[in-house]
């Protein structure tokens, strides 16, 4: 019941955001999305990516979560739309290499989620994405993505060195699997294709941990087959 729901959901907004393309921003936004889904919430994914990808895939799949492609001059009212339409989640896939529409969608959100893969030029480049969400003042946390389990040390590494510049981390990580680009053409996800898989207890683990920190509250568990 939407309306029961709602009783103990205010809209909650989570952001995904990175100054560096390449870090996985969009597949961490679907695949969170589709765990809210698997959830019982109901959520969209707000597309500030020029690329578009994100409603590219909704548009693949067909079924929610469904994504709507806007832009930072948009962005409050399709929030505030989503927000009249019952949603108890709205993701922001933001843009890279775009300061305006990064920061809008820092301002915009309850939490700030930054993708970062275990290498030097990533990590180099998330003091500026870091400094858009203190900026906006908002709880960010970085989010190891697409991680090697060969290169265990050098995750190790980079998260030793994000806590020493004051930087938050989430305690997980997500790695690199072949599930994860698998789903990407059929508009499906890791945890669909591979319910028992890695890569859904990962994601399922990010989403838990993320809903925690925003106070969302969930009705079901998230592994769960979609209706």
């Amino acid at each position: 019941d939407p309306s029961a729901r709602q009783q103990v959901n205010t809209m909650r907004t989570l952001a995904l955001v990175s100054q560096k393309g390449g870090a996985g921003k969009t597949t961490l936004a679907l695949h969170l999305a589709v765990a809210a889904h698997r959830a019982g919430l109901q959520v969209a994914i707000a597309d500030l990516d020029p690329q578009s990808s994100a409603w590219k895939w909704s548009e693949r799949r067909k079924d929610h979560p469904e994504a709507v492609v806007t832009s930072a001059e948009q962005l409050e009212h399709v929030k505030a739309q989503a927000a009249a339409g019952g949603l108890d989640l709205l993701i922001i896939d933001s843009a890279p290499h775009a300061d305006r529409p990064a920061l809008v969608a820092c301002k915009a959100s309850d939490l700030v989620l930054i993708p970062c893969r275990a290498s030097i030029l990533d990590i180099d480049a998330i003091g500026q994405t870091h400094d858009l969400t203190t900026i906006a003042r908002k709880p960010s946390w970085v989010v190891f993505n697409a991680c090697n389990t060969s290169t265990e040390f050098d995750l190790q590494e980079a998260r030793a060195g994000l806590h020493e510049r004051g930087i938050p981390v989430y305690s997980g990580a997500v790695y690199q699997r072949v599930s994860y680009s698998r789903g990407f053409i059929p508009g499906r996800t890791a945890q669909e294709i591979e319910p028992a898989g890695r890569a859904a207890t990962e994601i399922e683990d990010l989403f838990r941990w993320a809903a925690d920190q925003i106070g969302l509250a969930l009705s079901q568990p998230a592994n769960i087959e979609a209706a």
